[in-house]
């Protein structure tokens, strides 16, 4: 017999809700590993193979029993255990008789913290099975899943994400026998339902290897990497057919490969009259109501009047499923036309006044107070950065409008986007559209930041408004708890500045936030701004990440200095050029050693080089002078490596602390400014 063997487990359950199918497969996977690990089964590996009514899990590499345990058992001393003829007096019987062995195996040895020679025996403990162990253990690792929303069905208590229908579990091609909430594990189960009502016998998997291909027969795809490749080609071919080009949503995407067993894609037309809606509308009218993807024209200039959606079966032979799909959908489009128009009899800016009634956060007023803040904020950001700031304060001002639209109302993704399009419509200049539009950009670390500069200014007077009034009255995000993604917002605006290379500290946007949110705070002003610098400092240190900035020069650059990000950004491109010259390594010994010196020194920042004796320290005084001479990072940094040797040579022939007052003096003094010099560009005493 194979000393490892494979592991299936499947529970066929009803439909499970899609959002759940992912993280119990993670959660089971995580703790049978520990379990495993627990029960010394080996090393195995976990594959998670998910599907709307399946949570199944491969498990290769899984021992066929326990490792054997092998341990030393210490009894009494020798004396004790055997009379002066070397005979076992019962005591030593009674020894051997407790760990069942021989007397003839006990050994006598000098242990440590022994004062004499005990009898030691040798135990082996074989391991148990792992059939017999995993049928009592899986049960209570299925019932041990976190389930959000658990349910209970019929008289049961069991309680699970939905009903469990079947139970699948081989181990090799033998039966782990247990039973859940009276389900009967086996070694069969069951494809789809439609497959069912002309096969009515359940599917038998004779081996974990061959689970796919045995559920591939049944219309079952397993494995939602292959559903969702599936459905990709097919919607990219029948959107070529129709003579198009799939309009790309990865989220949409992954939500139909998590919905459907057997995909089956479907076309679908819709009047032209509803290509006059702006693109987000259709697109987003699609995906929310019939999970159904746009068809664009193989250009991308506009839309084509068809959609493509998905089936979870192979046909739609009665054409059923396409005329329903297209009967709901004709009637959300006339819902989303009569929006549109509605919206459009009034001005966006006439609406504003509405926002007094939109709560924006309990503690921090109404969206019209906030829409007040970020107006403040703007005004004076454009002022600091150049741009026209009488623009900006009216660009704020209506930014926030949209969200008393009907057409926000029902599509909330949709903000900004909306009064964008509703500003356009209006006259107004394409700046001041394109600036709402991309207001709430960027919506994670992946996605873009907006394209003007008026509307970054307007993007960052948003988020910081809202995290400097969340700070202010206490809600700072702790752990995974960030209820209105702060970290998203202030990585937002350490990415617009960062990458439109704006020239404003961080220290002074939250000076600006405080002065626009202090008569909501709770919190002092030093409180406020000092967790706000962390804050902040935290998103500088993964944008330095996100950058491909190497550890290294991240730590080491961070430690002098980063609230001017493009002070910052420049240090680290020229670091980053030095990174593995072997100078900076010496250079680090080095700079180490000179705050060592330093420590509880009062050197000066200038003195009389006339002092200085010796060769090697006159020559560092010399390449002191070219440091400070350099005008830009990549000349300083040139300077530093060639300063390593003369570093080494100073530290091998000169005595710093010498008895001579004066010369001591200056030797600390040239140490001190060499120490100035380097902190001008990076800590070299964290460059490891």
């Amino acid at each position: 017999m194979a000393d490892i063997q494979t592991l299936l487990l499947e529970l066929h359950c009803e439909e499970i809700p899609a959002r759940f199918l992912k993280p119990l497969c993670r959660d089971f996977e995580m703790a049978f590993l520990e379990f495993a690990k627990e029960q010394r089964l080996g090393s195995p590996t976990v594959i998670g193979i998910y599907s709307p009514r399946k949570l199944a899990w491969r498990i290769q590499g899984l021992s066929v029993a326990q490792s054997d345990i092998s341990e030393t058992q210490v009894g009494p001393p020798q004396r004790m255990c055997v009379d002066e003829a070397g005979n076992p007096t019962i005591q030593g019987q009674k020894f051997a008789e407790k760990w069942g062995v021989e007397f003839s195996e006990i050994k006598f040895e000098q242990l440590a913290g022994k004062k004499e020679p005990c009898a030691v025996v040798e135990i082996c403990r074989p391991g148990r099975p792992t059939v017999e162990i995993l049928s009592t253990a899986l049960p209570m690792l299925v019932s041990g899943l976190h389930v959000p929303k658990a349910m209970r069905w019929g008289t049961s208590t069991y309680e699970f994400v939905r009903p469990i229908r079947s139970i699948l579990c081989i181990f090799g091609s033998e039966i782990i026998s247990f039973t859940i909430d009276g389900v009967e594990s086996g070694n069969t189960t069951w494809g789809h339902r439609l497959y069912h009502r002309e096969q009515p016998d359940p599917l038998i998997v004779d081996s974990p290897e061959n689970y796919e291909t045995i559920l591939e027969k049944g219309e079952i795809i397993a494995s939602f990497d292959k559903r969702r490749q599936m459905i990709y080609d097919q919607l990219s071919a029948r959107a070529k057919e129709i003579s198009g080009r799939l309009v790309p949503d990865p989220d949409l995407l992954d939500t139909l490969a998590l919905i459907v067993e057997w995909p089956t894609i479907l076309p679908g037309a819709f009047p032209d009259e509803f290509l006059e809606l702006p693109k987000e509308v259709l697109v987003t009218s699609l995906k929310e109501h019939q999970k159904a993807f746009c068809i664009e024209k193989p250009d991308g200039t506009g839309l084509l009047p068809c959609f493509l959606t998905i089936a979870n079966r192979k046909d739609d032979p009665m054409g059923f499923v396409v005329a329903g799909n297209e009967w709901v959908l004709k009637a959300r489009l006339y819902d989303a036309s009569f929006f549109f128009a509605e919206d459009r009899r009034n001005r966006l800016s006439s609406l504003a006044p509405k926002l007094a009634s939109l709560t924006f956060h309990r503690e921090l007023g109404s969206y019209a107070e906030k829409t007040l803040r970020i107006s403040a904020i703007a005004t004076t950001l454009a002022e600091q950065l150049g741009v026209n700031a009488d623009l900006a304060k009216a660009v704020a001002e209506v930014c926030k409008a949209d969200l008393v639209t009907l057409m926000v109302g029902e599509f909330p993704e949709l903000q900004g986007i909306m009064g964008g399009y509703y500003l356009g419509l209006e006259g107004a200049d394409e700046s001041i559209s394109m600036a709402v539009r991309e207001h709430y950009q960027p919506l994670s670390a992946e996605t873009p930041i907006p394209s003007t500069d008026l509307g970054a200014i307007l993007a960052i007077s948003d988020k910081l408004d809202t995290l400097a009034g969340c700070f202010a009255i206490g809600m700072i995000p702790t752990g995974s708890k960030d209820p209105l993604a702060l970290r998203r917002a202030g990585m937002g605006i350490v990415r617009m500045v960062w990458e439109k290379g704006l020239n404003i500290s961080i220290s002074v946007l939250i000076n600006m936030g405080w002065d626009a949110v202090a008569g909501r705070a709770k919190s002092s002003a030093e409180e406020t701004k000092k967790a706000l610098l962390a804050f902040f400092r935290d998103r500088v240190a993964y944008q330095l990440e996100l950058a491909g900035i190497p550890s290294t020069v991240k730590n080491s650059a961070l430690a002098v200095g980063w609230d001017d990000l493009m002070d910052l950004k420049s240090r680290c491109t020229a670091l980053s050029a030095f990174a593995e010259d072997q100078r900076f390594a010496s250079l680090s010994v080095s700079a180490k050693r000179i705050s060592n010196i330093l420590k509880d020194e009062n050197p000066a920042e200038k003195f009389d080089a006339g002092l200085l004796e010796q060769a090697e320290e006159k020559t560092l005084n010399a390449h002191l002078g070219l440091i400070t001479a350099t005008g830009d990072y990549n000349s300083m940094l040139i300077a530093l490596a060639d300063l390593a040797k003369p570093l080494e040579d100073f530290f091998n022939a000169v005595m710093v602390k010498c008895e001579n007052a004066e010369l001591r003096h200056a030797r600390l003094s040239l140490l001190h400014c060499l120490r100035m010099a380097f902190i001008k560009i990076a800590d070299f005493g964290l460059w490891q």
